[in-house]
């Protein structure tokens, strides 16, 4: 896809199993338009054979934090907010 051309970006089950997530949250900061939406979902459930190893230690606030620094060091979104449903 082109820089710029989405106006919201979902990541819904599945961050959690992420091998490089930098580079696809960098990606998903390329595609979406200034102003755009990025949305991550996960849940506290898993395939735990599938998870990386930073996701299968610690409790649902940790995991909330791996995803916060996922967005902060991809280096180009600002005002993330984490939502609890």
């Amino acid at each position: 896809y082109g820089d710029a051309e989405f106006d919201v970006v979902t990541n819904t089950v599945s961050v959690d199993y992420l091998t490089k997530p930098l580079e696809v949250f960098r990606e998903v900061g390329r595609v979406l338009r200034p102003g755009g939406l990025a949305v991550v979902a996960f849940s506290n459930r898993c395939f735990l054979s599938k998870l990386v190893a930073i996701w299968s230690v610690g409790d649902p606030d940790d995991r909330v934090e791996v995803a916060a620094n996922y967005f902060h060091f991809a280096d180009c979104f600002k005002d993330a907010e984490a939502v609890d449903l």
